[in-house]
């Protein structure tokens, strides 16, 4: 993936503007805001990024990258360790492959 891909993906998760349920359902392309592996939750970012169990290995493993419990999305999305790491996650949990392919970065 190209760093101006990488770019959009950032401003895309920025604008809260997503592939995930809570976006798709207010565009009326989802029938539901619950994530999908996790009954009766929002799928947002918030969701997604820090507290899907479906997820959780990644989700540690992103976390101890950090080397803090940093959990403010827009410093996660600006910042360009915070970036990299989001979008490395990304690229392990496969959820965006099917619009996105993969998205991992080097370090």
């Amino acid at each position: 993936m190209s760093p101006h891909c990488h770019t959009s993906l950032l401003v895309w998760l920025r604008t809260k503007h997503s592939s995930l349920n809570s976006h798709l359902w207010k565009i009326t392309k989802s029938d539901t805001l619950d994530c999908p592996h996790c009954l009766g939750i929002n799928e947002d970012m918030i969701h997604f990024l820090l507290s899907c169990p479906h997820y959780a290995c990644e989700c540690h493993q992103f976390l101890s990258q950090l080397h803090q419990r940093v959990t403010h999305i827009p410093f996660l999305l600006s910042n360009s360790k915070g970036a990299r790491l989001v979008l490395n996650y990304i690229d392990h949990t496969g959820h965006f492959k099917p619009t996105f392919g993969d998205v991992h970065v080097s370090s």
